[in-house]
């Protein structure tokens, strides 16, 4: 086989091993041929390989270096170095592409430059940068954010708190804004999300609960309601505030198979990730598909044979390389993939359903 020498090196925080139960991970890249190895990224990697393939989740690192964290500057130094020093070793994912991710603001940019597609949009969004509440509101103003909106923190991963968010219905709740943060429009969705899954040229769809529809009688009414994104969209979450009315039930729209594998397209031709979820509701009254966040290496929560997915994403982009290095010097490794995308979909109970 092409990968019985193929090392895949690999750093994943203990906590997501321990979720993946990353035996079966071991067990599956054995049983292909290929072999899995540890890397200590606070030690020289040169001294470690040669590594064929280095899978990462190290978005906190990549964070806290960012900010200036001597230690994670040090560990990404060290990663720059041997990729540079090896051209050939294949990433999962390129640091650089994952990086455009860390700034919500400067991802939701992306996406409203890259999505050229018809019915799916990026909710409009505005960075607050000021304490001063009348700063603040004629920010929102300016930019046309309308109440309710959604605050979120600006940085989107590295920190316990890149998943604490809420819900903001009026002035007097601008208070309760943590800077830095962004602002982005809520889209009434009928409390369901939708979590795609994307594993190369593979992805795979899993509804979940959310928020429920807020309207312009609530924001006269209601103070910010705060909450964790993992937590209110966790399978079999039984949030108060995910509990449609009578009134909004009919409003449900079914999800569309090709819209999604559209999106999945465009979301890799932005980003240029292997291994992304994308959060996308569904808005009620217009059957618009809103792009809400991308997510770098996700749970996977739901999304049947993963690391056999996988595995196989690693084989076709070791086959693609040499293909590459066999036919011309100057060719270079496609970021993502092929235009051909394999899909599943189901919902939080594991219904199958129809996508046609």
């Amino acid at each position: 086989m092409m990968c019985d020498k193929c090392v895949i090196g690999y750093w994943v925080p203990e906590k997501k091993r321990q979720k993946f139960n990353w035996t079966d991970f071991e067990n599956a890249c054995e049983s292909e041929g290929f072999q899995l190895k540890m890397i200590d990224v606070n030690s020289s990697l040169e001294k470690q390989g040669p590594l064929h393939v280095f899978l990462h989740k190290l978005t906190d690192t990549q964070s806290h270096a960012e900010s200036g964290d001597k230690n994670a500057e040090d560990i990404v130094s060290r990663l720059q170095e041997y990729i540079a020093k090896h051209p050939d070793l294949i990433v999962i994912d390129p640091l650089d592409n994952i990086r455009n991710l860390r700034n919500r603001c400067e991802s939701y940019e992306f996406m409203q430059e890259g999505i050229r597609l018809k019915d799916v949009f990026t909710p409009n969004f505005v960075e607050i940068k000021s304490r001063n509440l009348n700063e603040a509101a004629s920010t929102l103003k300016r930019r046309g954010i309308k109440y309710p909106f959604v605050c979120k923190p600006l940085i989107a991963y590295g920190s316990s708190n890149a998943h604490k968010m809420m819900i903001i219905f009026n002035e007097r709740g601008l208070k309760d804004c943590q800077l830095p943060c962004v602002a982005q429009d809520f889209i009434n969705h009928n409390a369901i999300l939708y979590k795609v899954f994307v594993v190369g040229e593979r992805f795979h769809v899993v509804e979940r609960p959310s928020l429920k529809n807020f309207y312009q009688e609530d924001c006269n009414s209601l103070s910010t309601i705060f909450f964790n994104s993992h937590d209110i969209s966790k399978s079999g979450s039984k949030s108060k505030w995910s509990i449609l009315s009578e009134e909004d039930i009919p409003l449900t729209v079914k999800p569309n198979h090709q819209t999604f594998e559209m999106i999945v397209k465009n979301i890799q031709g932005i980003f240029g990730l292997v291994l992304v979820g994308i959060d996308v509701v569904i808005e009620n009254h217009t059957g618009k598909y809103a792009i809400i966040d991308v997510n770098v290496f996700p749970g996977y929560d739901g999304y049947p044979n993963f690391f056999e997915h996988l595995i196989d994403s690693i084989r076709k982009l070791l086959l693609e390389q040499r293909a590459c290095r066999q036919n011309s010097k100057g060719c270079t490794l496609k970021k993502c993939q092929s235009d051909d995308l394999d899909s599943g979909f189901e919902s939080d109970e594991k219904r199958k359903c129809s996508t046609k």
